[in-house]
């Protein structure tokens, strides 16, 4: 059964604005691997982070109605409040950097598996409608 509308699951949703950090500071990292210059994590990656959850909780498939309410926003807050503890925090340019990839990795194969059941699911709507 197909759930229209909706492609992120609450955990993917979770991942998404982390996967987005560590994709930043591995972008980051890589431009610093021939320097040697540590990645700064700053508050505003962690802003960005918190906008992307907010922007992206509308695809959510969310398990109960009050989650959109109580999960959405203390999560967006958690995560503002996450940045500004760890703002100034440096990470060596080798670790950002695999960090970056790894995160590059993950978003890359659960975009895979979205494409694929949004074609499975355009597939059973097809059948759908040729039966009927």
């Amino acid at each position: 059964m197909c759930t229209a509308g909706r492609r992120l699951s609450l955990a993917g949703w979770l991942g998404l604005p982390l996967l987005f950090v560590g994709m930043v500071a591995g972008l980051n990292g890589a431009l610093f691997l021939v320097s040697g210059a540590p990645v700064e994590l700053t508050s505003a990656h962690f802003g960005a982070a918190a906008a992307l959850a907010v922007a992206t909780s509308g695809e959510v498939r969310w398990r109960a109605p009050w989650q959109r309410h109580w999960v959405r926003w203390p999560w967006a807050a958690t995560l503002l409040v996450g940045g500004v503890f760890l703002h100034g925090t440096l990470i060596p340019a080798v670790p950002a950097t695999a960090t970056g990839v790894l995160a590059t990795a993950v978003l890359a194969v659960g975009l895979h598996r979205v494409q694929r059941r949004e074609r499975q699911c355009q597939e059973e709507d097809d059948q759908l409608a040729v039966g009927t």
